[in-house]
């Protein structure tokens, strides 16, 4: 399916499968940390708990990619113009001018074996791969069997409307009517974005604390678990400390700041998009600097019950 305006014909990729698996996907990954979690409280000792522990890290870095790439699926979209392409996908964007290309044909049909990049599956086909015919090629694409293949002078990309027939004829005819302006060559990608937000006055500053200050909770919990035995996991409500447990159960601490790290420097970014939305994003960047601040405070202060 397309939208078709009076300058301008968005096509979308196809999502149904990839919003299956990206669903099942997160729902898996969710209740695996949940059980982690419940686990390391519970039950888990010596070095069941460190494997355990291994995972939620893993998990914690896990869930965000996986979250990205479904919500780069949801707003992808390609933008047919009569003076060129644009192509949106998450934060990636391609501006590519009608001017610019040489050709273009659906995979399947082409006569060259195209392989895809590591890392995808339905709804997420996306990275760079070689081709010993076509030079490098850069895949922004959710479906294998839809793949349209499309040459421009600097490299080959790889999309994947729902409708290829539909996006082949709209970009014959913009094709066949000429481009009057052809739109300014583009390319940005999660990383430049990173890079100009860190250009940031205040950015500059937020982000690195965030993780230099998570850094230090993990040297500084790791220093107090080593040397304790066991340690007290909290207070009761009368302000009393807890039964004594083993102390690596604490490295739920350090855990934690490190989740809160990940999940507040990837929707501070989100929201830096705009400049509207700045002031949530540092209000985000500055409580993933007070969290680690605290979490420190309460390893020292259960420190001190060993």
């Amino acid at each position: 399916m397309s939208d078709t305006g009076q300058q301008s014909q968005f096509f979308y990729p196809e999502r149904g499968r990839g919003v299956l698996i990206h669903g099942l996907m997160l729902g898996i990954l969710v209740l695996l940390m949940i059980l982690a979690i419940w686990s390391i409280t519970s039950w888990a000792e010596g070095s069941v708990f460190v494997v355990i522990m291994i995972l939620i890290v893993i998990l914690t870095a896990l869930i965000p990619f996986v979250f990205y790439r479904f919500y780069a699926l949801m707003n992808a979209r390609y933008i047919l113009e009569r003076d060129g392409l644009r192509l949106r996908w998450g934060l990636r964007t391609e501006d590519i001018p009608l001017t610019d290309v040489e050709w273009i044909r659906r995979a399947n049909e082409s006569g060259y074996s195209i392989q895809l990049p590591v890392f995808s599956w339905p709804g997420a086909i996306l990275g760079a791969k070689s081709n010993i015919s076509l030079g490098s090629i850069e895949f922004i694409a959710s479906d294998e069997n839809k793949l349209i293949l499309i040459a421009a002078q600097q490299k080959v990309y790889a999309i994947s409307p729902k409708n290829p027939r539909e996006f082949e004829m709209a970009f014959e005819r913009s094709f066949e009517m000429g481009s009057l302006f052809p739109i300014e060559s583009r390319s940005n990608r999660p990383t430049a974005f990173i890079q100009t937000t860190l250009q940031d006055r205040f950015a500059k500053y937020l982000l690195p604390l965030n993780l230099g200050l998570t850094i230090l909770l993990w040297l500084v919990s790791g220093f107090i678990i080593a040397n304790n035995q066991q340690l007290p996991l909290g207070f009761s409500p009368q302000g009393l400390p807890l039964e004594l447990v083993g102390s690596q159960q604490l490295l739920l601490i350090p855990i934690l700041g490190l989740f809160v790290m990940v999940n507040n420097i990837i929707l501070g970014l989100f929201f830096f998009r705009q400049p509207e939305y700045y002031q949530i994003a540092y209000l985000l960047w500055f409580g993933g600097v007070i969290t680690p601040l605290l979490l420190l405070i309460a390893m020292f202060i259960l420190s001190s019950y060993s």
